[in-house]
């Protein structure tokens, strides 16, 4: 009797109308959200693409100048001083779809004057 009524509280309705869609779904809520993927980086306003955030990520930036047919072509190495936060894979395939801890997220775009979009 008691399992049967802990039960019936866990599935409760979403909305106080009883609905027929609805009736039976789990409501759930999160007060955070945890993680981000790549379209929920676009719609929180990041502006650019998916190469120049990996780009961004990066420890160390490669840097060149020159002209390779002039001869005067020349690489080096630049510490990244403040990177974009790393990518995270669930899985270790390649097509695994990368995301981002959410509140680092927006604290680098608080921390760079990048409007942060609510709706997203």
């Amino acid at each position: 009797m008691q399992g049967e009524r802990l039960a019936r509280s866990l599935w409760t309705s979403v909305d106080s109308r009883d609905d027929s869609n609805t009736h039976g779904a789990l409501a759930m809520s999160f007060e955070q959200r945890l993680m981000t993927d790549w379209h929920g980086l676009k719609r929180t306003g990041w502006p650019y693409s998916n190469k120049q955030t990996e780009r961004w990520e990066q420890p160390e930036i490669l840097r060149s100048s020159g002209s390779r047919k002039k001869g005067t072509y020349k690489e080096w190495l630049e510490p990244n001083l403040d990177p974009f936060p790393r990518r995270i894979k669930f899985r270790s395939d390649r097509n695994s779809h990368p995301v981002w801890p959410y509140a680092e997220v927006i604290a680098y775009f608080e921390a760079h004057g990048l409007k942060v979009n609510q709706d997203a």
